[in-house]
């Protein structure tokens, strides 16, 4: 029998990889008695049973300690997304702040850097580090273990209730789907943990199947997307995933030579629409390094679903449907997933229902219970031979010449044309008297590349115009990480439309103009 290599020995373990390289890393049974020990301070602390205990999950081991130190306290988890850049950062108290006062939540674990919410009690994360003998007995998690909020892609968040049911059931689940083996895999990722992606389907179900884990900080990859694959390598990871701009990103990158990537077996590609051209790019790249390409996963999912609602089957590969989009594969065991016919000139609209169906919303005003069943998702898409197909929003949907046009669909125009010169981009649909329904379009460039920002505008305007039959207006040019992103990655177009028809991008704006 062949020897089975594993990247730390005998014992299942979970590493947390720092920017710098600095590694941490505990055993299962380690992190079991960090967390007990956590839980056991944060009722010293004044943590109830049955209380929510608010929490930004960083990349690290003492923020993953504090969260699941929140269940072993008997309290509801509310996974908080982070704080956006200084400028923003009232906005984001205010509205997450009347979530989390409506909810009732009276805790919120933070490190020295985190930004207070008002009404709060603030506990410390480093508090709770500890390797006690603990002896109370541990309370039971709530009905409600998790909390999780939207993206907000489309608005302010909402806090995404999930039973405890749910949750266990879906890792449970996910775990079996994935055919997680401790004896030969190895997950490894750097999404970040406070997203449902990172937390409930790569942390959660390795953690419930004791699969060895390994997390580095996004901004590694933000800083150099080449990190990514060198990581897999390295770790002699098994299984990953990531959203499709990190395989654009990463198939553009530079590699150093004798990267072998052939142990990979499942890479997730889910969490914004999947395009063909960039997975074959990916594949170019990864492929000379042994990657290979039946690994390659696409996938859908939602907060409201806990996280996962479709994938593609093990070992079957990326395939093309109609008109070229990408199969995001048949629905995950306990997900149901139906088309609702247009009753306009309109695409129909994916629906879920099952058993991993949320609970309800949290917002300003109160809990809202779980709308009728099965849950309207507003993603325009549909289903053949089978599998599932999303093709975009149904709010930024234009009608043009007899068809429909998304803001995906300009997004993938410019990322193709503008290649490699574009590193981000975001269209928004908006209205203009003369013309009716037209698309905005925001392209993201490193400040190096000033120079061929209008001729590049121009290019991508000429081919938006004759692939889609859209002229772009406005099309503006910015520097790269301009583009107000959720926290999964997609862009927050109604709040990019108010900046741009706003002309509030100055001085970041490189080329263009509102008119």
């Amino acid at each position: 029998m062949e020897e089975v290599i594993r990247p730390f020995g005998s014992e299942q373990t979970v590493s947390f990889v720092a920017t710098d390289g600095a590694r941490t890393t505990v055993t299962y049974d380690k992190l079991a008695r960090i967390v007990a020990t956590a839980g056991s301070r944060l009722r010293a602390q004044g943590v109830r049973a049955g209380d929510s205990v608010a929490v930004t999950i960083t990349n690290d081991l003492e923020a993953v300690t504090a969260a699941l130190g929140v269940w072993s306290a008997g309290a509801t988890l509310v996974s908080l997304p982070p704080a956006p850049r200084r400028d923003q950062q009232a906005p984001y108290v205010e509205r997450i702040g009347a979530v989390l006062t409506a909810m009732g939540c009276r805790h919120h674990l933070t490190s020295a850097a985190a930004v207070a919410i008002p009404g709060l009690q603030s506990l410390r994360i480093e508090s709770l580090a500890g390797d006690d003998s603990v002896v109370d007995p541990i309370p039971p998690i709530p009905d409600i273990a998790l909390v999780q909020f939207t993206s907000g892609s489309r608005g302010a968040p909402k806090g995404v209730a999930i039973s405890r049911e749910a949750f266990a059931g879906h890792i449970r689940m996910i775990s079996g789907t994935l055919e997680m083996d401790p004896a030969v895999d190895c997950t490894a990722t750097w999404l970040p943990l406070y997203h449902d992606l990172g937390f409930v389907c790569f942390f959660g179900a390795a953690l419930y199947s004791r699969v060895p884990q390994v997390h580095t900080e996004p901004r590694a990859f933000v800083l150099n997307p080449a990190r990514w694959l060198t990581m897999l390598a390295a770790e002699g990871a098994t299984i990953s995933g990531a959203p499709n701009f990190a395989f654009r990103l990463a198939a553009r990158a530079a590699y150093p030579a004798g990267l072998d990537l052939s142990r990979m077996r499942l890479c997730l590609n889910a969490a914004e629409r999947v395009l063909w051209p960039d997975l074959t790019a990916f594949q170019e790249t990864a492929g000379a390094f042994n990657f290979p390409w039946q690994a390659i996963s696409p996938a859908y999912g939602l907060a409201e679903g806990t996280v996962g609602a479709s994938a593609t089957v093990i070992g079957n590969g990326p395939r093309q449907g109609t008109n070229g989009h990408v199969s995001l594969g048949p629905p995950l065991p306990g997900s149901l997933l139906s088309v609702k016919e247009p009753t306009g000139p309109g695409p129909g609209s994916l629906l879920i229902d099952g058993d991993w169906l949320f609970a309800g919303y949290w917002t300003e005003r109160g809990f809202e219970a779980q709308p009728a069943r099965p849950f309207d998702t507003d993603d325009a898409g549909f289903i053949q031979d089978g599998e599932i197909y999303v093709i975009g929003r149904r709010g930024e949907v234009a009608s043009v010449a007899g068809h429909n046009v998304f803001a995906e669909d300009i997004e993938a125009l410019a990322n193709t044309i503008g290649a490699p010169y574009v590193v981000g981009c975001a269209a928004f649909k908006h209205s203009r008297e003369e013309a009716g329904e037209s698309f905005g379009l925001v392209l993201e460039v490193s400040p190096r590349e000033r120079p061929r920002a209008e001729e590049l505008a121009r290019r991508v305007r000429a081919a938006v115009a004759d692939e889609a039959g859209i002229r772009p207006t406005p099309l503006v040019v910015v520097q790269s990480g301009v583009i107000p992103r959720t926290s999964s990655g997609k862009p927050r177009r109604p709040e990019l439309r108010s900046m741009v028809l706003g002309d509030e991008l100055p001085p970041r704006r490189i080329y263009g103009s509102v008119s």
